[in-house]
């Protein structure tokens, strides 16, 4: 076999190397945690944190109401034990109590409305979690497929490697240094294909003889225009 077939059928492997490692390093950049998977977890967490703040204040209505029965409590005992006959002082009880049976009653309202409040929040966390679970079930089964297909590329390159490696080792130093100086030259087409005295890179006609020797696999010839290596096709 010609030296010009030999980098032709090395060109061959390169290229699907090459492609082989372009889709290895697509699918290594997708894994890890998707951007809806990580919105969704912050959006559980900002509802959880949220949550967590409210069942404080309603924690806190609850010990400020809890502190009012107690202050009224000792109010009505005081009003009704018999022992305090001062007038004043009887109307100074009735207007405590007044006050504190108000402001009850206001907090009462804004516990209400907390309570309701922490329903709907409940809710929407619950939501969250449900969505949360949803994303994270379909993002592992998208995982598994990556890396199923990460272990074949994988897989692949490794044998391509060795088949390069093998196939460059058949080559003289000499034609590997054309071949790579022109594979930088012409983004990774060091060789082109010539049918019926064509080039198939720019379709440009061989001159006569060249094309003949091509055929023949007689010595390296280049095409006139795009100057890549001729093999006959």
């Amino acid at each position: 076999m010609s030296a010009v077939k030999q980098l032709y059928r090395l060109q061959l492997v390169d290229s699907e190397w090459g492609k082989q490692a372009e889709r290895l390093a697509e699918l290594e950049a997708s894994l890890g945690e998707s951007g809806d998977l990580i919105h969704a977890r912050e959006a559980v967490a900002e509802a959880e944190a949220h949550l967590v703040q409210r069942r404080k204040q309603l924690r806190a209505l609850e010990l400020e109401i809890g502190g009012l029965n107690d202050k009224l409590k000792k109010n009505q005992d005081q009003l009704y034990s018999g022992r305090v006959r001062n007038p004043k002082e009887l109307g100074g009880l009735h207007e405590e109590a007044t006050a504190l049976r108000r402001r009850r009653s206001e907090l009462e309202d804004e516990q209400l409305e907390l309570m309701i409040a922490i329903e709907e929040e409940e809710a929407e966390s619950a939501e969250r979690q449900a969505r949360l679970r949803q994303i994270e079930a379909t993002w592992r089964e998208e995982q598994a497929v990556v890396l199923d297909e990460k272990r074949r590329h994988e897989q692949d390159l490794a044998e391509l490697e060795e088949q390069r490696g093998e196939m460059r080792a058949r080559l003289g130093a000499a034609d590997l240094a054309l071949y790579d100086d022109l594979r930088d030259q012409w983004g990774g087409v060091a060789v082109v294909l010539m049918k019926h005295g064509i080039c198939q890179a720019c379709g440009v006609d061989v001159p006569v003889r060249a094309a003949l020797a091509v055929e023949r696999g007689e010595g390296m010839h280049y095409c006139p225009v795009c100057n890549r290596l001729l093999c006959s096709g």
